[in-house]
């Protein structure tokens, strides 16, 4: 595309001259027919030596290459990504080597690859796409235009909503981890329930999505969960809310809109995280948080107290230090 189509595509001018585009890169590696973006401006010196094509900012910088000037440039690139590099298309049908139960309705539009499995009562929606070694079990969902990628397993009665993204190895629907002693040995609790994901919901690689015990575990439409999240029976997500790596939620816990979860945090069961707030890293939330606060730390605390007190944990070896040697001297005088 030349650089004037895309910034039609943007809906704002550019500057400098119109060169054809035909690859997306960072600033530091960006050739000469690609385009890149600055959105930190901690890596402004580093665009100012990139050898792209193109830039997409915020500010106009001071370099001699065509510009962009836009409110949010990790947008705008992210339209630019789309319209430059092409989505893999899918020709639609089912593989003869795929299995598919005579009960089961699969859309003319959707695409079965070879040893996917569709079982009994399942729905399988126009437009989507169900890679080798997908597992949909029986009287499940998978709504329009849902992408499985390769060994999703999709269990018993599960929902997933439309134009998701599941990627490999996704698990849905697993049976909640419900035990009960009976004095000599752990009786499993049977988990009849389900799971209901939303639309535009993109689960990374190696997710676990436990069903319900009685009722669903329900995940809020325009959830984003990055690779290895482990969410519990019973528990439900709202809308936007963002999940990064590592992070658990245990049984029952209540997740708001537009909450982030940061890498490794841990959620206890039954409490709730109101709408808004923002858990840090590592964190290990054990009791209620209302809406729109920032925590940090184990236990959570105000995220800007456990910076204060993380700074204050740096300086005991020599606060002991201190007191020791006060304790000395105290010691000494009383002798005296």
């Amino acid at each position: 595309m030349f650089l004037s189509e895309i910034a039609k595509l943007l809906g704002v001018a550019f500057t400098g001259s119109d060169p054809v585009i035909t690859g997306v890169s960072t600033v530091e590696e960006a050739a000469s027919t690609d385009i890149t973006f600055l959105s930190n401006p901690h890596y402004t010196e580093k665009a100012k030596a990139t050898k792209a094509g193109a830039i997409i900012v915020k500010q106009k910088l001071d370099i001699n290459i065509p510009q962009i000037v836009v409110d949010n440039p990790s947008i705008a690139f992210a339209k630019v990504v789309r319209a430059v590099c092409p989505v893999k298309t899918h020709n639609p049908g089912i593989s003869e080597l795929a299995y598919k139960d005579p009960s089961a309705d699969i859309s003319a539009t959707a695409t079965v690859y070879p040893y996917a499995y569709v079982g009994k009562n399942a729905r399988i929606e126009g437009g989507c796409v169900l890679y080798p070694g997908c597992f949909i079990g029986d009287d499940a969902i998978i709504r329009e235009g849902t992408i499985l990628y390769p060994n999703v397993a999709v269990y018993d009665k599960c929902e997933v909503g439309k134009n998701c993204i599941i990627h490999a190895g996704v698990v849905i629907g697993s049976d909640g981890f419900g035990f009960a002693w009976d004095g000599k040995q752990h009786l499993k609790i049977p988990q009849v329930g389900k799971v209901i994901i939303g639309d535009d919901v993109e689960i990374g690689s190696n997710c676990c999505i436990d069903r319900a015990a009685l009722t669903s575990t329900r995940i809020g439409s325009d959830v984003k969960m990055d690779n290895l999240v482990q969410i519990g029976h019973n528990v439900t997500i709202g809308d936007h809310t963002i999940i990064v790596s590592q992070v658990g939620i245990a049984g029952s816990a209540h997740v708001g809109k537009h909450v982030i979860l940061a890498g490794q945090a841990g959620v206890a069961g039954h409490i709730t995280i109101g709408d808004g707030c923002v858990v840090g890293g590592k964190a290990g939330v054990a009791e209620d948080i209302e809406p729109g606060k920032v925590v940090s730390g184990y236990p959570t605390m105000d995220h800007k107290l456990w910076l204060r007190a993380q700074n204050a944990f740096k300086k005991l070896p020599d606060l002991l230090k201190r007191i020791r040697d006060i304790e000395r001297r105290l010691e000494k005088i009383e002798k005296d």
